[in-house]
């Protein structure tokens, strides 16, 4: 037997339905220009299984007669590849982010070159010195020479504190991209559940998997994670080579405090370091340095400690070598015939303690800043048989004066003071200079990446609007198609028959 005409009225059915679900594909489209994250959706339209299928009793007629169109799928636009591209360098982005922003505000905390910062306050103090050696009977110049060196103090003292108030910044916010990675993860793994159970149905969980990309990417970009896809449309990520998602299962990481409060990233449930290569988390790791309970392989550039001990090396020097030529000296007020013996900056009781803060330490003797007449700027003996005889010596101020263009042991290096902050100084600039350039070169790439994936995965609105009109041409066909099909019915059935009656 051959086909119904009956049959025209399903291939009409399914023409208007099949195209009305690609109208509203394109309508969902359209609706998610903005969306981020959103993946261009596309329908696949196949035809239906035909009439008949061959057999040893089938029909010898004109052979299979098609029976409509059906939508088979609803497809995303996506690029794998691209994707892996992107989440690759998002990690390389985020590393130099993260330290971008760290040595911005270092630079801010050394505010070098400019006439408040360290530098300034070191030399207006050697200043004060050198004119205490041409004036060393003058109160006010003595004074000078106080207030100076207080406020080199106080500049040692408040940029340590500031530093310190730093690290703990970034210390806080390794704590705070923990929790973010634990809430992306947990996010992802429920994703996963959700698409797992839409995915075993026989169907395409398209703005869920859209979603969980989303987090992907920014998941990416804190710390370095490897992608791997499973069944059933799940995926299972990995830092490290162990597993932080693994289909519906999350393993979370956590923090442990040292001594000093600083955050080792462990996992929940070993407490064993992660090891981390990439990303802000990294980023903000080589900031902050080391915690005390990191294993010695964690190797942290430490940044921020290593300024402290920078700063610390060049306070150590100046108190020491200060108060070695200032014990040597006479003040005004000694009356005897041997030197005074007294510090012009306060010391520690062991100046040989590695774990000393000599930034934080840094301040002038309450003798010396009680009464300046105490400040030792003369070689010789000032008093002689109970009389004034060389209150206009100021050959000891001048040493003094002079450590600025000395070269000292500080630290490892052998230079100036001066030198020694300028180069601690330039260092930085460097380094804020090439992040600055990474971070640059990071966003032209990314943005070409992503350029890339828009023009995949994107929504474009003219092509919308063409496959609109295409599918609404369409439709309106099968509906016409529908109306032709009823009018030979309708012959049939209410005309034929009558003629004769």
């Amino acid at each position: 037997m051959t086909m119904s005409i009956f049959m025209g009225l399903e291939i009409g059915k399914r023409s208007i339905m099949t195209h009305q679900t690609a109208l509203n594909i394109t309508g969902h489209n359209l609706a998610n220009t903005n969306t981020e994250g959103y993946t261009r959706q596309t329908p696949t339209i196949v035809t239906t299984r035909p009439y008949y299928t061959p057999s040893l009793t089938s029909y010898a007629g004109v052979g299979q007669q098609g029976t409509g169109v059906q939508v088979a799928s609803i497809e995303r636009i996506r690029d794998a590849f691209l994707d892996s591209q992107i989440r690759n360098e998002n990690k390389t982005t985020g590393y130099w982010t993260s330290l971008q922003d760290t040595l911005a505000k270092i630079e801010v905390i050394l505010n070098e070159p400019s006439k408040d910062g360290l530098r300034t306050v070191m030399d207006q103090f050697w200043e004060a010195w050198q004119d205490l050696s041409a004036n060393p009977e003058s109160d006010a110049v003595r004074t000078v020479v106080t207030e100076r060196g207080a406020a080199m103090a106080d500049a040692f003292n408040h940029t340590y504190r500031q530093l310190l108030e730093l690290r703990d910044d970034v210390n806080a916010c390794i704590q705070i991209k923990v929790d973010e990675i634990n809430s992306l993860a947990q996010q992802i793994a429920d994703l996963n559940k959700q698409i797992m159970a839409v995915t075993s149905a026989g169907q395409r969980p398209n703005d869920l998997l859209d979603k969980r990309d989303l987090l992907v990417d920014q998941l990416s970009k804190i710390i370095d994670i490897n992608v791997r896809n499973d069944q059933l449309g799940m995926i299972s990520l990995h830092i490290g080579g162990r597993a932080l998602v693994q289909g519906k299962d999350v393993f979370q990481l956590d923090t442990k405090q040292d001594g000093q409060g600083l955050h080792q990233v462990v996992w929940a449930d070993t407490e064993t370091a992660v090891r981390i290569e990439s990303g802000e988390l990294r980023g903000l790791l080589d900031a902050r340095g080391r915690s005390a309970l990191d294993v010695a392989s964690a190797d942290y550039a430490g940044i921020i400690p290593q300024l402290i001990e920078e700063l610390n090396q060049l306070a150590k020097t100046i108190i020491l070598e200060t108060n070695n030529v200032h014990r040597a000296g006479y003040s005004l007020t000694n009356q005897t015939s041997t030197p005074d013996g007294t510090n012009f900056f306060v010391e520690p009781p062991d100046p040989t303690d590695p774990g000393v803060d000599w930034a934080a330490l840094m301040q002038v003797e309450a003798a010396i800043y009680g009464n300046p007449m105490n400040i030792a700027a003369a070689s010789a003996p000032t008093w002689q048989g109970g009389e004034e005889t060389n209150f206009g010596d100021g050959s000891n101020a001048l040493l003094i004066a002079q450590l600025k263009h000395k070269k000292l042991s500080i630290g490892i290096n052998y230079c100036t003071c001066d030198d020694y902050w300028r180069a601690i100084c330039s260092e930085k600039g460097v380094m804020t200079q090439e992040a600055n350039r990474m971070v640059q070169n990071q966003n032209i790439l990314l943005n070409e990446l992503e350029n890339k994936r828009q023009s995949v995965s994107g929504v474009y609105m003219d092509e919308e609007i063409t496959n609109m009109v295409k599918f609404q041409h369409a439709y309106n066909a099968a509906s016409r198609f529908i109306t032709t099909i009823d009018e030979a019915i309708d012959v049939i059935i209410n005309r034929m028959g009558v003629v004769g009656r």
